[in-house]
């Protein structure tokens, strides 16, 4: 029953995968272009994770300033699509959840009940319960705009959700509501979908020969799906589980070669074991076993061996479990006793440790029959178990019940709340449109000027209003951007400043000489010129004294030569001199200044270098070229992760709108290249 279980997670991820589409079709302005070309650079297969995220920070900034229409709630789907397809659930959930508050505003009925339904897929491999309230929230609205389709969709993924909890007979309730909507609209994946989950739900009932019908009724479907789909690894995700299905089926009827005759379809299906080998791996274990059980040993237990170890290589541990029973099953049949008990120790060890209940009964059911010194103990657990699944299931159909009946519950509650207020709205409405006709009727020459007035205060008033509600929301803006502003402040100046001067005044405190004195008062005016940029920042967040009042190639200068004392490592520099500072804005030099601070604190705390070179050089009229390069050790950039320091300056590289490349070996050094505008 295991693997009936494991093979419903691929089907509900490729439906989840299948509904989410791109159904933008509208004319194109400047900024619609620019989110298709990000969108179409995010979709490169051979970007990683951390590129296609780069693309889709720059898509939320685009986006996030259109007005709220169906097109920019089309993108905020797209994008929680891809964020989906990146397994990234918690950003997909987030992005939906914008979608659904966008669409809530615009008064999209559908849009809404899309984004319940991805929220639901979000939390489909996690919470289980709170995707099957959403997809239940989802399913109303479908119902009432009578979207068959989708409205098929939400019974399907539902009844998903129940078979995985185990509670199958309420699975087949919901997809067989799936497959009455589904029916009429043609879909052959979602149709197919429907005849497997019918299919595998009574096989855990044990309506096997019903089982077999729907599993008939799914590969035939299949072969319609097969026209409308190429891609290889998708026709054997759904063309494996089914035919591996229908071989256990056989299996279970004890007709052996039937079973076999359906694993062997699976292995002979082309590139089976390159695209999908998972799927390999379980019709060559489920082949090994009916050849077993038909008397026919020929290469066992090599067959066993090798899809156990595909299995083990692709760390599925619950197909291990299964695995390794089968195999201790063999053994048992070689009246190999010994080795049998072992392996089903095993088994019984590896799924206690995964929680997989079903295979953890399996094992002690076996062990109890063949180990004849702790047979008893076998059994007391298995029994033991046995009560606690039985509980566990029957609350996890308490639970999903619950929930139905909550939702019933609140929709009740809210449709006479609904009418309640329809009265009393219709009432107040009567009363004042009674009163206000009279009142015009009587004044209407003397009143005239005085309505007019009253109404102009009001418009002035909402005017405010609006005005105030917009002014609060740029505060909060504000105040979450100078929050960020202070954390890179304190980290780039402050800790890094710090940590310098604290450094050479460790290495000076050792020395009584005049030079180390004369150092050593240079450090401690520049921990003055560090309390004084607290002061500065604590007072005026908005203000960039720091650099107002001082020649900023000095202060590179003496960045840079108060190094040479903190290791051994020999810090050179050059500025050139045609640069005009003055004429550069004071936050462009800021920038400059922590990114070499963070390039030379890196140097000090990692790079174990000899030498390290700091140039800045104009490459061009207004643009920059800053090089930190040294000797040292090095690092492998796929391998290494990207700290604090490197997003910092990365931001600021991002800030000058400039462009920032890494170039690092191990044992070759390390080079900073940074080129922007001033």
């Amino acid at each position: 029953m295991k693997f009936l279980r494991n093979t419903i997670l691929l089907f509900c991820c490729l439906f989840f995968f299948a509904c989410k589409k791109d159904n933008t079709n509208v004319p194109i302005n400047d900024s619609d272009k620019k989110i298709k070309s990000l969108f179409k650079d995010a979709g490169n297969t051979n970007l990683k994770v951390e590129q296609k995220k780069i693309y889709y920070d720059s898509i939320i900034n685009y986006i996030s300033k259109r007005k709220n229409d169906s097109i920019t709630r089309d993108y905020y789907f797209q994008l929680a699509s891809e964020y989906y397809r990146q397994n990234d659930f918690d950003n997909s959930k987030t992005i939906s959840r914008i979608a659904h508050r966008l669409s809530v505003e615009g008064k999209d009925t559908l849009a809404v009940a899309k984004a319940l339904y991805y929220i639901g897929d979000c939390y489909e491999p996690t919470k289980k319960d709170s995707a099957f309230y959403y997809y239940l929230q989802a399913e109303k609205i479908y119902s009432k705009k009578k979207d068959y389709e989708n409205l098929g969709r939400m019974y399907l993924y539902k009844g998903g959700i129940l078979y995985n909890e185990g509670n199958y007979t309420e699975s087949e309730i919901e997809v067989s509501n799936a497959l009455h909507f589904l029916t009429p609209t043609k879909n052959h994946r979602l149709i197919y979908g429907c005849y497997n989950m019918l299919a595998i739900n009574l096989q855990g009932l044990n309506y096997d020969s019903e089982a077999l019908k729907y599993h008939e009724l799914a590969l035939k479907e299949f072969e319609k799906l097969k026209l409308e789909e190429t891609d290889p690894r998708i026709i054997i995700s759904y063309s494996a589980p089914t035919l591996n299905n229908m071989g256990y089926l056989y299996e279970k009827m004890g007709e052996h070669n039937k079973a076999i005759e359906q694993f062997e379809k699976v292995i002979a299906i082309k590139d089976l074991r390159k695209i999908s080998p998972d799927s390999y791996a379980t019709s060559l274990s489920n082949l090994a076993y009916s050849r077993m059980k038909t008397g026919n040993f020929s290469n066992l237990p090599d067959m066993f061996f090798e899809a156990l170890h595909i299995r083990d290589s692709l760390d599925i541990k619950s197909a291990v479990v299964f695995s390794k029973i089968q195999l201790g099953e063999y053994y048992l049949m070689k009246k190999d006793t010994a080795k049998s008990i072992s392996i089903f120790k095993e088994s019984y060890q590896l799924a206690n440790d995964i929680k997989s209940y079903y295979e953890i009964l399996r094992s002690l059911k076996l062990l109890s029959q063949i180990d004849n010194q702790n047979n008893l103990h076998y059994s007391n657990v298995y029994i033991a178990v046995s009560d606690s699944l039985q509980k566990k299931e029957r609350a996890t159909r308490n639970k999903y019940a619950r929930i139905a009946y909550e939702t019933e519950r609140l929709e009740e509650e809210n449709q006479v709340l609904t009418k309640r207020n329809l009265y009393i709205l219709i009432g107040a409405a009567f009363f004042i449109f009674l009163v206000t006709a009279l009142g015009i009727i009587r004044h209407l020459k003397a009143k005239n000027k005085e309505l007019q007035l009253l109404q102009q205060q009001q418009e002035a008033n909402e005017e405010i209003y609006h005005l105030l509600i917009e002014q609060q929301e740029k505060v909060n803006v504000a105040k979450e951007e100078e929050k960020s502003r202070i954390a890179m402040e304190l980290h780039d100046n402050i800790m890094n400043k710090i940590y310098g001067v604290r450094m050479n005044l460790g290495f000076f405190n050792n020395k009584a000489d005049e030079k180390a004195t004369e150092k050593r008062k240079e450090y401690i005016l520049e921990l003055q010129n560090i309390e004084k940029e607290i002061r500065t920042i604590s007072h005026d967040l908005k203000k960039n004294s720091f650099f107002e009042e001082r020649n900023f190639s000095e202060l590179l200068s003496f960045l840079i030569k108060s190094q040479e004392n903190i290791n051994s490592t020999s810090f050179h520099h050059e500025i050139d001199e045609s640069i005009n500072w003055d004429t550069v804005p004071s936050t462009t030099k800021i920038n400059i200044y922590r990114i070499i601070q963070e390039a030379i604190l890196n140097i000090n705390k990692y790079a174990n270098a000899k030498n390290a070179f700091i140039t800045i050089t104009p490459i061009e009229e207004n643009t920059l070229k800053l090089v930190v390069s040294d000797d040292g050790k090095g690092f492998d950039l796929k391998s290494s992760k990207k700290g604090i320091g490197l997003k910092n300056m990365t931001e600021r590289i991002t800030a000058l709108r400039g462009e920032l490349k890494i170039k690092s070996n191990v044992g070759k050094g390390t080079q900073i290249e940074a080129v922007f505008s001033i």
